[in-house]
């Protein structure tokens, strides 16, 4: 998902719920006849003959299921917009301009802080992904190591790493999520997570 859909998900939102808040408001007004002292012409019923006649015509059920694809496309295109990220563009770097443009792929920050964490030695396997996750751009790095590791040095080693890939890839919204696994045996690895 990206920030113009966020964007967009808040617009539609705000406006949503502006729109059911008038609406609320305006049939209470209108069931206490408080409305009709307010505004003139305000009937003191509603008639539906309009719709039933409608709903009636030949017409009406091609209608009705042209609006429900339409429906259906929207709702489809909105849940597929919602979906993660499965790769992540390239950024501009700060200096950029419009005469001169700085870009850096932050695919390829994934794959050397998981080439660098690789050289650990007591790390036996590493992978690492850059995603937007909402409103943050989240690092995720999955190392694998031995049981007999020393898991402060590790997290220090690690910390030094994520240290790194923000130095290179400056952004605000960047975090990072560490999952460290212990190799047990060679079927079964037990994790742990540090955030």
């Amino acid at each position: 998902m990206n920030r113009t859909v966020l964007r967009l998900d808040r617009v539609l939102l705000a406006l949503f719920g502006l729109v059911l808040v008038v609406v609320g408001v305006a049939a209470l007004l209108w069931t206490t006849g408080t409305l009709a002292e307010y505004v003139d012409g305000v009937p003191d019923s509603l008639d539906t003959s309009g719709a039933t006649t409608a709903a009636s015509q030949t017409w009406w059920p091609y209608a009705t299921g042209a609006v429900a694809l339409l429906l259906a496309i929207v709702a489809v295109w909105w849940m597929l917009a919602h979906l993660p990220a499965r790769s992540v563009p390239e950024q501009d770097l700060p200096g950029s301009s419009r005469a001169m443009r700085l870009r850096i792929d932050r695919g390829a920050v994934a794959d050397a802080t998981a080439h660098a964490a690789q050289q650990i030695p007591s790390v036996r396997r590493s992978t690492a992904t850059l995603r937007d996750e909402g409103s943050e751009l989240v690092l995720s790095l999955l190392v694998t190591v031995d049981p007999a590791t020393d898991l402060p040095d590790l997290a220090t080693r690690l910390d030094d790493l994520v240290a790194d890939a923000a130095t290179v890839l400056p952004d605000e919204r960047l975090r990072s999520r560490t999952t460290v696994r212990t190799r047990t045996s060679r079927r079964s690895d037990r994790a742990s997570r540090v955030e």
